[in-house]
């Protein structure tokens, strides 16, 4: 139990730490950058020519960034609701998991949307056709999106074994 509490804190602590200043960010710079097109140099890694020609496409890519970042602040909230259920000794509320599957879909959907937008973004402004195969954040979102969603299975596994054995009293 006590490891669950830590866990719950670390969760809370990067909550409000991380994903509060950066949700009020986040929804700054999506306006700014359509007020100030250069601020979009920070995200993107492009020299000023290249955003100045292509400035509707840049200014595209910074909103799906934008959003899939949303995305993965909403997985952290989905994971510290599912933790008030384990502190309420409900492992295998349906709500749990729902939750599970949910965080795992939309990780999975961030890593796969994520890789793709970096490529096509080197090879839209940078102009250069690089593919990584090795190990990288987004693949790793996408091992754990499918991580939480096997674990969604096993939880419904095991809900449904627990039904069974109440009802066999």
């Amino acid at each position: 139990m006590r490891k669950l509490i830590i866990l719950k804190s670390l969760i809370d602590f990067v909550w409000i730490v991380t994903c509060i200043p950066a949700l009020l960010l986040l929804a700054f710079f999506a306006v700014y950058m359509f007020i100030e097109p250069e601020s979009l140099n920070m995200i993107l890694d492009t020299d000023t020519s290249n955003i100045e020609t292509s400035l509707m496409a840049a200014q595209l890519f910074g909103l799906v960034f934008i959003a899939l970042a949303f995305i993965t602040i909403y997985c952290v909230y989905l994971f510290r609701k599912t933790l008030r259920y384990f502190q309420k000794v409900k492992p295998f509320h349906m709500d749990v998991i729902v939750n599970f599957y949910k965080i795992g879909y939309l990780l999975t959907s961030v890593g796969i949307a994520s890789s793709v937008l970096v490529f096509v973004g080197q090879l839209v402004f940078k102009s250069q056709l690089k593919i990584n195969l090795g190990l990288s954040p987004y693949v790793m979102l996408i091992c754990l999106g499918l991580f939480f969603m096997v674990l969604s299975e096993v939880f419904k596994v095991a809900k449904y074994a627990k039904e069974e054995n109440n009802l066999t009293i």
